[in-house]
């Protein structure tokens, strides 16, 4: 028998990546829809397209802003990479003294907290210089970000790559995104709109 209260996941990523300023009330229309006899599947769908559709909505109507959070998120990316070759550095010189430290493990453990460091920071600086669409402003970063570096990983790998530059790839994939969206405060509490000319309330 199907459950009366609809997928728990599913309203959990529509509250938190919702985008449109009427996202609760989408949320209570799927809700209500879904109660009246729709499918789990079809949750799932409604719910999916309802955040990409606001996703890009939103990017479409505030398209300075969205460069403006695309430029400040890849300025930090690209200044945390000298703090990357600095910290690199000054390992590689440590790791000369020593016969336990091996360069390329060095590489790989300073790329990941370069990574989640530099992702976090860039996340939040977004959210706090895009306050009027900061969740979709945050998005739009993190999602540009991981196609970016997936057309870079994709290409690397049909040109015959390293295993230490795969790892390396599938680190900003994966670990840089999700610390853009913690960072920029997209699973904190979800609000049902992000800018102040809207009405907000918070979702229950």
């Amino acid at each position: 028998m199907k459950s009366v209260k609809p997928p728990k996941v599913a309203t959990g990523l529509l509250r938190h990546f919702g985008c449109s300023p009427n996202n609760a009330t989408v949320i209570g229309d799927l809700d209500e829809r879904y109660r009246s006899g729709r499918s789990i599947a079809w949750y799932w769908r409604q719910a999916t397209i309802a955040i990409v559709v606001s996703l890009v909505n939103e990017i479409w109507n505030h398209k300075l802003l969205t460069m403006r959070a695309l430029l400040v998120g890849w300025s930090v990316f690209v200044i945390s990479r000298y703090g990357f070759r600095l910290t690199q550095d000054l390992l590689f010189a440590l790791a000369s003294w020593s016969r336990f430290w091996r360069h390329d493990w060095i590489t790989i453990a300073v790329q990941i907290t370069a990574a989640t460091l530099s992702g976090a920071c860039a996340g939040w600086l977004v959210a706090r210089l895009c306050r009027q669409n900061q969740k979709a402003m945050v998005l739009a970063y993190a999602a540009y970000f991981a196609g970016v570096q997936l057309v870079w990983l994709v290409s690397a790998v049909l040109r015959g790559t390293s295993l230490q530059t795969f790892i390396y790839g599938i680190c900003f994939i994966t670990i840089t995104p999700v610390s853009i969206l913690v960072g920029g405060g997209v699973f904190g509490s979800p609000r049902d709109c992000d800018g102040p000319e809207h009405t907000c309330a918070m979702t229950c």
